[in-house]
């Protein structure tokens, strides 16, 4: 496995204190601590016990993604870093889920269902546009709830875990 990282985005103090928070403190300079020691350059590990922790992309991904709204490719990196997951990877899985973005955007966003079950209801986004300017409103695949059609879930990063429900949302899911 080739870990290219890219060392041109470094991940901000907040970025940091959100994947640290949920993996702990860097153990090592190789996993994105600061600074390596001179018996870290002669040694290597990882390996098995590496790959025990590939499990924990998604989480890593949330706690960010909750914590500041969007994942930035220094946020990518740190997260590679720590779990030793090949960066193309993590922005694979970053890119391929809809409640994630790997642009900046408003600390508020509204997930708008688009998918059939919605459709027929009279789920749209045009009837998610008049949320209010500090809002993002996002075309999402289904949200779940395609018996009480149509739905949508606002979003909104920042807030302390305790604050926020179980998966960082503001409330229950609303319908537009």
């Amino acid at each position: 496995m080739d870990l290219k990282f890219t060392d041109t985005a470094k991940a901000t103090d907040e970025e940091r204190d959100a994947v640290d928070a949920l993996l702990g403190a860097p153990g090592t300079g190789w996993e994105g601590g600061t600074g390596r020691s001179s018996d870290e350059l002669r040694w290597a590990r990882g390996g098995a016990a590496a790959r025990e922790r590939r499990d924990l992309l998604l989480p890593a991904l949330h706690a960010v993604n909750d914590r500041v709204g969007w994942l930035s490719e220094g946020a990518l990196d740190y997260i590679c870093r720590r779990l030793t997951v090949p960066p193309a990877e993590a922005y694979g899985v970053a890119t391929f889920y809809s409640m994630f973005s790997v642009r900046p955007r408003p600390a508020k966003v509204l997930h708008v269902c688009t998918d059939l079950a919605c459709a027929a209801r009279g789920g749209s986004l045009s009837a998610a546009d008049a949320v209010g300017p500090d809002v993002s409103v996002q075309p999402s695949p289904c949200l779940g709830l395609c018996e009480r059609a149509p739905a949508a879930l606002l979003v909104r990063a920042g807030r302390s875990p305790s604050a926020r429900g179980a998966e960082g949302t503001e409330g229950d899911p609303a319908r537009p």
